[in-house]
């Protein structure tokens, strides 16, 4: 993600280099939900005892690693705008000049 677009580029290869960027970062944003919610999903299936675990009365691992697996896309989706409006609109709009 540290590839430089220079100014002096061809607009075509600084737009296939912008591109490139936003999938790399999309590609690591989505493997990081993937592991997320597949990890929550094998704990649910193979070791519903460890998710079992009381924490306190009424409270088990359980009922709070799934709102995490939730909060966890939004973080991500934010990271991702965030990202894109600071770099991705910012290359877009310099192809455009």
């Amino acid at each position: 993600m540290t590839a430089i677009i220079s100014g002096n580029a061809d607009p075509a290869q600084r737009g296939a280099a912008l591109a490139k960027r936003r999938l790399k970062f999309a590609l690591v944003l989505s493997a990081a939900m993937v592991v997320i919610y597949f990890g929550f999903m094998c704990l649910f299936a193979f070791d519903k005892p460890l998710l079992g675990t009381v924490l306190a009365p009424g409270l088990s691992l359980c009922i709070v690693l799934g709102p995490l697996v939730i909060i966890s896309s939004f973080l991500l989706c934010l990271a991702y705008v965030i990202w894109a409006n600071r770099v991705f609109d910012t290359g877009v709009r310099k192809l455009v000049r």
